[in-house]
């Protein structure tokens, strides 16, 4: 057989059906569509089958850490890398969160806060509603540069205009709007915090045409995401990000929501972990994210769980 008679092919959704005989019956054979991105293998079973109770959480310590990973919707081969670092032979009076943030130090990055402070030019990218605009006046504020700039890159959403507009005046920094790649290196010449259009994690071809603004104003990029980013548009976007020759990830609403699998769904693409923004003000609540706070916001979120609220047997 030939290797293109060997190669399965994608079905059209109208093939015909296929009767085809075994063993004296006629059997029906249909055409199976195959999907363009599956995620069972990564992505955290999501809930529990129909009509079937939660399952109670494991009483050996490990194992429990491994189950709140799971209900948080961590994607599974990261799961089994933090699971298998969680050191089992430890001093008495060492605690679950001590436990979950080693394993979580070994297997993904974190990065510091005063790089991003102290680099001179910073170019936000993200999905939109992502908090982006008002995470650029957080970095603003946070640097020790007297002279930073806001920069509105990619012009058109008037809505994202008028907002840093209003931060840029109560803080008395310049606000430039630049059109074009060509705009912002005519002012790239000192400190920027660059504000880009939401983006849509699966446009392969907007995440590329940031490439050039990126050149152009020769910043560090980070990928902002919200704490409550779906795992399978964390991924993307990360993937997409990772390929533009960023890797920091700053995180908004991480005060706001339960489940922040879609943040570890970054790490597990080389994201590196910068910080959280606590707060919607645009003034403060800008804090670096450590394996020590990601390890406790894991096992608060897991307490929300129901089955951990059922009373005993």
């Amino acid at each position: 057989m030939s290797a293109t008679r060997s190669r399965k092919s994608r079905p059209s959704p109208n093939a015909p059906i296929v009767l085809r005989r075994a063993r004296g019956r006629l059997r029906v054979r249909r055409p199976q569509r195959e999907t363009s991105f599956d995620l069972l293998g990564t992505v955290a079973r999501d809930g529990v089958d129909p009509g079937m109770p939660e399952p109670s959480w494991p009483s050996g310590d490990a194992s429990f850490l491994t189950a709140v990973l799971r209900a948080q919707r961590v994607p599974e081969p990261l799961v089994q890398r933090i699971s298998a670092a969680i050191p089992l032979s430890v001093p008495s009076n060492t605690t679950l969160p001590d436990r979950l943030s080693e394993a979580l130090a070994i297997c993904v990055d974190f990065g510091r806060l005063d790089d991003l402070l102290n680099a001179p030019r910073l170019l936000l990218a993200g999905p939109s509603g992502a908090g982006k605009t008002t995470l650029a006046g957080k970095l603003a504020v946070r640097s020790d540069r007297a002279d930073v700039r806001f920069v509105n890159a990619l012009t058109g959403r008037a809505g994202g205009h008028a907002q840093l507009a209003e931060y840029a005046g109560i803080l008395g920094l310049p606000l430039i709007e630049a059109e074009s790649p060509e705009d912002l290196g005519a002012a790239a010449g000192g400190p920027l915090v660059v504000d880009t259009c939401g983006i849509d994690p699966a446009d392969g071809q907007a995440w590329e045409a940031l490439r050039p603004w990126i050149a152009a104003a020769d910043a560090m990029p980070i990928l902002v995401l919200p704490a409550n980013a779906p795992v399978e548009d964390a991924l993307i976007a990360a993937r997409a990000f990772r390929a533009l020759g960023g890797r920091h990830l700053l995180v908004t609403r991480f005060d706001m929501v339960r489940r922040v699998g879609g943040v570890l769904g970054a790490a597990m693409e080389g994201m590196e972990l910068v910080a959280v923004s606590v707060t919607p003000h645009f003034a403060y609540g800008l804090r670096p994210l450590t394996s020590d706070v990601l390890a406790r916001r894991l096992l608060s979120g897991a307490l929300d769980e129901a089955r951990w609220q059922a009373p005993a047997a």
